[in-house]
């Protein structure tokens, strides 16, 4: 049975909520952590990255390659998961 394919915005959370959850147990992101924790390949989770990094969301630090969120990603989370109430909570 083949899964549905999975919105950019749907793909942006779940990369964004990763780095969190990675963040909250780890004290750091890494790749390898977003990746499996997202189910996607390396290539399309690293341009997702790439995008997500100049949409100013995330910081990637150039001599680590750790992730961190900014505050803008963190706001995209939060506006998203009331999105997901909201929809929820109407029944759709």
């Amino acid at each position: 049975m083949r899964q549905e394919k999975r919105h950019k915005l749907q793909l942006f959370y779940e990369i964004l909520c990763a780095i969190e959850d990675d963040i909250d147990h780890n004290k750091v992101a890494r790749p390898t952590h977003i990746q499996h924790n997202c189910r996607l390949s390396y290539d399309k989770m690293m341009n997702h990255i790439i995008e997500l990094e100049h949409k100013y969301m995330i910081y990637r630090a150039n001599s680590t390659g750790l992730i961190s969120l900014t505050s803008k990603g963190k706001k995209f989370v939060k506006q998203y998961n009331e999105l997901l109430n909201l929809i929820e909570s109407a029944g759709l």
